[in-house]
C-alpha cells in the first residue's frame, strides 16, 4: 500500500510539473506570437550614414609633407589634416606679387606722368592762343598804321613834286622844297619800320601758331598716354585674377576637415605623390547616422513613418537604443542589384522581397556605431495602413 501511496504521489508531482511546464510553454508561445503581431522583427539592420565624405587636393598635386591624422583619429571641423609641399606654389605666389607691384608702380607713374602732361599742354596751349590773338591785334594796328602812313606818303610825294615845279618859277622857297622832301623821307623811313615791325609780328605768329599745332600734337600724346595706362589696367586685372587662383591653389595645399567626426579611412602616407581628385581621407559624421533595414515584405503591414522602434547592436547587446521610422523606400532592395534575376525564360521561384526602411535613432550613445554595424531591430507597428514614404 505504501508503494503504490508513493508512485501515485510521484505521478502526480510528475503530472503537475508536466502541467506548469505546459503552461509555461504556452504563455511564452501566446507571448512570442503577440509579440510578433505587435512588432515586426528583423536581424537585416545595418548602420549607415548620409555623411560619408572623402577629401583630397582638389586642384593640386604634389609630394605629401605632413599628415596630421590616422584611421580612427577624431577631427574638428577647420582642422588641418595634411598638407603638400607647396614650394613651387608659394614661389608662384611671390612672383606674381612681385608683377603686380611693378605693374602697380608703373601705373602710378605713367598716371603722374599724364597728370603733368595734361597740365603742361592745357597751360601752353592757353598761353600761345592769347599771344597769338594779341599779335593779330597789334598786326591789325600796326597795318592800319601802315595804310594811313601811305596815305601820308602819297601826299607828300604829290606836294614834293608840286614843290619841284614851282621851285624854278620861284613861287617856293628852296626851304620849303627841303623841307617837304624831308618830310617825304621820314614818312616813308617811319612806313619801312613799320613794315618791318609787321614782319617780324608775322614770323611771331607763325611761332605761336606752331606751338598752339605742339599743344594739339601734345594733346594726341595725352590719348596715348591714357591707352597705355588702360593696358596697365587690363594687365593688373589679368594679374589680380591669376594671383587669386594661384593663392587658392596654396590654399588647396592643406586638407581641412569639412566637418567633425572621425577618420574612417586614410588611403596615403607621408611622402607620397598624389594628384588632384584623389582621395586622401574618407570621414563620417557619427552624430549624422542612421539605421537601414530590409524588412521582408510579409512584415511590413501596419509599419509607417514614425512608428517607434526598439534596436540591439551585436556589439552592445545589453544596449537598447530608440528610434522611429523616417521612411520606407518604394522599391525593393533587389530592385537595384548588380545583377538582377532573370525570368525572362518563364522560370520562376517566388522569394520573398525586403524593402528598405530608414530609421532615425533617438536615444542611445551613437558615437559606440560604427558604419557596417548589424543587429536587431522590433518596429511597433501601428493602427493604420502603410503610409507613402518620407524622404
Amino acid at each position: 500500500m505504501s508503494e503504490n501511496k508513493h508512485t501515485s504521489r510521484g505521478r502526480f508531482i510528475a503530472a503537475t510539473i508536466l502541467l506548469i511546464c505546459a503552461a509555461l510553454l504556452i504563455l511564452l508561445a501566446v507571448r512570442f506570437v503577440r509579440h510578433r503581431m505587435a512588432y515586426a522583427v528583423t536581424d537585416a539592420v545595418f548602420v549607415r550614414t548620409d555623411s560619408l565624405v572623402s577629401v583630397g587636393f582638389n586642384r593640386v598635386s604634389g609630394r605629401i609633407a605632413i599628415i596630421n591624422k590616422k584611421e580612427g583619429d577624431p577631427v574638428s571641423k577647420g582642422e588641418v589634416m595634411a598638407r603638400l609641399d607647396d614650394t613651387s606654389y608659394r614661389l608662384a605666389v611671390e612672383e606674381l606679387n612681385a608683377r603686380l607691384e611693378a605693374t602697380k608702380n608703373a601705373r602710378q607713374a605713367k598716371d603722374f606722368f599724364l597728370q603733368r602732361l595734361k597740365k603742361e599742354t592745357r597751360l601752353n596751349e592757353e598761353i600761345a592762343t592769347s599771344r597769338l590773338t594779341e599779335l593779330e591785334k597789334q598786326k591789325e594796328s600796326m597795318a592800319a598804321q601802315f595804310s594811313a602812313a601811305q596815305v601820308e606818303v602819297d601826299q607828300l610825294k604829290r606836294d614834293n613834286k608840286r614843290y619841284q615845279n614851282l621851285l624854278p618859277t620861284k613861287s617856293v622857297s628852296h626851304s620849303q622844297a627841303e623841307d617837304i622832301s624831308a618830310r617825304l623821307l621820314a614818312k616813308q623811313l617811319s612806313q619801312k619800320a613799320l613794315q618791318l615791325k609787321i614782319a617780324a609780328l608775322d614770323a611771331s605768329v607763325v611761332t605761336y601758331g606752331r606751338q598752339v599745332e605742339l599743344a594739339k600734337a601734345q594733346k594726341i600724346h595725352i590719348k596715348e598716354t591714357m591707352k597705355d595706362i588702360a593696358g596697365l589696367d587690363d594687365k593688373i586685372r589679368e594679374i589680380d585674377a591669376t594671383l587669386k587662383s594661384a593663392l587658392d591653389d596654396l590654399g588647396q595645399c592643406t586638407i581641412k576637415s569639412p566637418l567633425t567626426g572621425r577618420v574612417a579611412k586614410r588611403f596615403v602616407s607621408p611622402g607620397a605623390l598624389v594628384s588632384p581628385q584623389k582621395v586622401v581621407f574618407t570621414l563620417v559624421d557619427p552624430h549624422d547616422i542612421y539605421i537601414s533595414v530590409l524588412l521582408e515584405e510579409q512584415k511590413l503591414a501596419e509599419v509607417a513613418p514614425d512608428s517607434p522602434a526598439n534596436i540591439t547592436f551585436d556589439a552592445y547587446p545589453k544596449d537598447i537604443y530608440k528610434g522611429i521610422v523616417k521612411t520606407i523606400l518604394p522599391a525593393s532592395a533587389a530592385t537595384f542589384a548588380l545583377a538582377p534575376r532573370d525570368i525572362s525564360a518563364g522560370e520562376f521561384t517566388k522569394v520573398a522581397q525586403r524593402i528598405p526602411v530608414r530609421i532615425k535613432i533617438t536615444k542611445g550613445n551613437t558615437t559606440l556605431l560604427r558604419i557596417g554595424m548589424g543587429g536587431e531591430v522590433e518596429i511597433k507597428r501601428q493602427n493604420k495602413p502603410a503610409g507613402e514614404s518620407h524622404s
